[in-house]
């Protein structure tokens, strides 16, 4: 499976696990799952939405959200 590209996502999309990695650590260095779902357990990340017994995703805004988060808590805005 092709991965999907970064650029172009809106608020409301929808991202798996890997994806969500992806946009948290960066394209070239993302996060390692297992970091995603430690970060959950602690309330750093946010919770995926259930959308099956065995899949979930996140909403790209929620995302993006403590990526800014983060950056204003260094005192710039993220890029």
């Amino acid at each position: 499976m092709d991965a999907i590209p970064l650029i172009g996502l809106c608020d409301d999309d929808l991202v798996d696990e890997a994806t969500a990695c992806r946009l948290i650590g960066g394209s070239n260095t993302p996060i390692h799952r297992s970091t995603l779902w430690r970060g959950i357990h602690a309330g750093r990340y946010p919770k995926p939405l259930k959308i099956g017994p065995s899949s979930n995703r996140w909403r790209v805004g929620e995302l993006k959200a403590i990526i800014d988060q983060a950056a204003a808590d260094r005192g710039e805005r993220a890029a």
